[in-house]
């Protein structure tokens, strides 16, 4: 049991399960920009922070206009809002814990509205 629980601390019970190749030269960002992208995404709404920076660099370089906002919930009315004019799903991405949860007003709203809208919200890396 003390060497499952030391493998999990590790991180190799993780690499095992889900066969990750260091080697790659890819990384998680450029998969959801092109699973975005594939979807008709257009912009990606944000309050720019560590967890999401892979995913914004990445949408930015395949061409998603990244727009910052001052506020979390601001970038999910503005996702609402295209949403709204374009009949195309709006996107926001917020870092983790407290970016994710000022965004409950705006998320309750587009739900509401029964808007499409997807929020991203960063995670902190659990040891």
């Amino acid at each position: 049991a003390a060497l499952v629980a030391l493998g999990h601390r590790l991180g190799l019970l993780h690499q095992l399960w889900y066969k990750v190749d260091p080697r790659s030269p890819r990384h998680g960002g450029e998969l959801v920009a092109e699973v975005l992208k594939a979807h008709g995404v257009r912009f990606l709404f944000t309050l720019t922070g560590g967890h999401i920076s892979p995913i914004l660099v990445a949408s930015e370089k395949i061409g998603i206009r990244v727009v910052d906002t001052r506020h979390e919930a601001t970038a999910v009315f503005a996702a609402d809002a295209v949403s709204r004019l374009s009949g195309r799903i709006g996107v926001a991405a917020v870092t983790a814990g407290p970016g994710v949860t000022n965004t409950v007003t705006a998320i309750k709203n587009a739900q509401m509205a029964e808007s499409p809208v997807l929020l991203l919200g960063g995670a902190a890396a659990s040891l």
